[in-house]
C-alpha cells in the first residue's frame, strides 16, 4: 500500500513539475496488458492449445476422483456386510488412490503453471516490442497497465485506453499462420 502510494505521489509530483517548468504535455496511454495479450489472435491460439492440452490431463484426474468416490461409498455401503480384511484392504486401497491422485494433481499444477509463465513471458516479450513502437508513433509519454494493481492509476478517460489499438497492431505484426485448410 505505502509503494503504491509513493509511486502515485511521485508520478503526480513528476506531472506537476512537467506543467510547471511549461514542457510539452505529456500524453498517457492506458492499457490492460494481459487482456490486450490474450486479445491478440496469437494470444488466443497460444492459450486455446495450452488449455486443450491440459484439458485431457484435467479430465484424467477427474475420472481417477470419481473412482476413488466409488471406492468410498462402495466401503460405505459395505461396511455392515464387509469382513475386517475387506475393510481394511479396501480403505489402504483407497488412501494409495487418493495419495497418487493428490501427487499427480500437485504435478499437473507445477507443470500447468510453469508453462503458462513460460507462454505469458514469450508473447510479453514479442508485445513489448510492438508496444514500444506504437507508443512512441502514437507521441505518448506513458502507458499505464491498469491490470497491474502497482500502477498508480486512479482514474483516465476512455478515450485514452489504446488496448484495442494496440491489439490490432499486434496482430498486423504478427499474423497467425496460415493452415492448410484455410490455402
Amino acid at each position: 500500500m505505502r509503494t503504491t502510494f509513493v509511486a502515485c505521489a511521485s508520478f503526480v509530483l513528476v506531472l506537476a513539475l512537467a506543467a510547471r517548468a511549461q514542457t510539452p504535455a505529456v500524453k498517457i496511454g492506458v492499457l490492460h496488458v494481459q487482456n490486450a495479450i490474450l486479445s491478440t489472435v496469437e494470444g488466443h491460439q497460444v492459450f486455446a492449445a495450452f488449455e486443450a492440452k491440459f484439458a485431457a490431463k484435467k479430465a484424467e484426474l477427474e475420472k481417477r476422483q470419481v473412482e476413488i468416490a466409488a471406492l468410498q461409498e462402495q466401503l460405505r455401503k459395505g461396511s455392515v456386510t464387509m469382513s475386517a480384511d475387506v475393510q481394511r484392504k479396501l480403505s489402504r486401497e483407497i488412501d494409495r488412490k487418493t495419495n497418487a491422485l493428490n501427487h499427480d494433481a500437485d504435478d499437473v499444477q507445477s507443470e500447468y503453471r510453469e508453462e503458462q509463465e513460460d507462454l505469458t513471458q514469450t508473447l510479453d516479450r514479442k508485445f513489448r516490442l510492438v508496444l514500444d513502437k506504437w507508443a512512441k508513433d502514437a507521441g505518448l509519454s506513458v502507458v499505464l497497465d491498469v491490470g497491474n494493481p502497482q500502477t498508480p492509476a486512479y482514474w483516465w478517460a476512455n478515450a485514452v485506453d489504446i488496448t484495442a489499438e494496440v491489439v490490432r497492431a499486434y496482430d498486423s505484426q504478427h499474423p497467425p499462420p496460415v493452415s492448410k485448410e484455410q490455402r
